[in-house]
């Protein structure tokens, strides 16, 4: 699984539509998201065994009991290279707080909430809480 040479318009095709799109188990949730940004880099999707399995929180850990590793970070762990999160580039994958974002320079992209408005939010670096990162890597 490489990034394609056009890996940054894909990316952007790929975000713009979720902007104000709510968080939903299973559906668009930080595991989700993250993979389908992967999906939208190298034309691979990092996890297709998620999809459709679950709806719940309960169920994303059950799932990840049953078909990753045991927790997310594990299982990102099995399906991308580590990189100390500060290294980590734009478009690298980055868990803080217990989301997984992609990175985009400065900030990170998450699903999440900001006041009142759901979508996607930016988590500056400097906010990061135990940040993790995993590299999507280059062809």
């Amino acid at each position: 699984m490489h990034r394609l040479p056009d890996w940054e318009a894909r990316l952007a095709a790929y975000l713009e539509p979720l902007r104000a799109r709510a968080f939903e188990w299973g559906t668009h949730d930080c595991c989700t998201f993250s993979a389908g940004a992967v999906l939208a880099m190298t034309g691979v999707d990092p996890m297709p065994e998620f999809r459709g399995r679950y709806r719940t929180a309960l169920g994303s850990a059950r799932a990840l009991r049953l078909h990753g590793a045991g927790t997310l970070e594990a299982t990102l762990d099995t399906k991308f290279a580590r990189v100390p999160a500060h290294l980590a580039q734009r478009g690298d994958l980055v868990m803080t707080g217990g989301l997984v974002a992609i990175v985009w320079g400065a900030f990170a992209i998450a699903v999440g909430r900001e006041n009142e408005r759901e979508g996607l939010i930016r988590l500056e670096r400097g906010a990061w809480l135990d940040p993790q990162g995993w590299r999507v890597t280059y062809g």
